[in-house]
């Protein structure tokens, strides 16, 4: 497979805090490639540098294997990387289809915005992932909604890689389920596809390969096919984990230690 991103000896530090050390990636055209590691290993931090959020103190960033210095998430657009941040970043005061296109029409030199058209535009994207009025304020949406928004965002973007982290943290179990089918429509096209997440399950069911940093190091490269859960999670935390899911307890259990009865809020 073609290679779409290359990352060789990137390093960071913030001050006297050494967030990486050494990091090697690759990602290739047509995969899901997941990055996992416990919090504080340097996950998004690494993805903050290839998107141009952060400049790396050393290293080489290639992108289809010419060297690369991405100076700012504008550059790293122009050069086909999409981001999907855990954190929502839409403005809540205007509606959805103002927040999609937001870039292009702050880029446009109309004097006067179409909002019909702007609407057309949007709802074809969104159909994609659920029923969300174009219309519609985003501060009046759920969170999860708003991280669909945010999704919807970045595939109206001409990306070749797209870069998702922890994007399934607000969603319910079905809009998990078309944000996947949505993510194999576009590994099939050819894109290259950055999955940050915690949970073995998504990495299984869907990803071709993961990589797995601890302590803002490279631990390792793993085929999915070829590993196993329980593999992956001894090389985050860097020795054997006997139990994955330990055992319940067997014997009857003690008195309350907290109850709660008539909450409301």
């Amino acid at each position: 497979m073609t290679s779409l991103l290359e990352l060789d000896g990137i390093a960071k530090r913030f001050g006297p805090v050494r967030a990486l050390e050494n990091v090697a990636f690759n990602l290739r055209a047509g995969e899901i490639h997941a990055l996992a590691g416990e919090n504080g290993a340097g996950k998004s931090t690494t993805m903050k540098i290839v998107d141009g959020i952060l400049q790396p103190d050393a290293g080489e960033i290639r992108i289809d294997g010419e060297p690369r210095r991405i100076r700012s998430p504008l550059e790293a657009q122009a050069l086909g990387i999409g981001f999907v941040h855990q954190e929502i970043a839409l403005c809540p005061d205007v509606s959805v289809a103002e927040n999609i296109f937001m870039a292009a029409t702050a880029a446009s030199r109309s004097p006067l915005m179409n909002y019909a058209a702007l609407e057309r535009k949007a709802q074809v994207v969104l159909a994609q992932l659920g029923n969300i009025d174009p219309r519609a304020k985003v501060g009046s949406l759920s969170i999860s909604t708003q991280q669909l928004v945010e999704i919807a965002k970045a595939l109206t973007l001409d990306a070749r890689i797209l870069i998702l982290d922890e994007p399934t943290s607000a969603l319910t179990e079905a809009e998990t389920e078309k944000l996947f089918s949505i993510v194999h429509r576009l590994k099939a096209r050819g894109l290259g596809i950055i999955h940050i997440s915690h949970r073995m399950a998504e990495i299984f069911d869907h990803c071709d390969r993961v990589t797995v940093f601890r302590d803002g190091n490279f631990v390792d490269c793993l085929e999915v096919a070829k590993t196993s859960p329980q593999e992956v999670v001894n090389r985050m935390v860097g020795r054997d984990i006997a139990q994955l899911y330990p055992p319940k307890l067997d014997s009857a259990p003690g008195r309350p230690l907290l109850q709660v009865e008539g909450l409301s809020d």
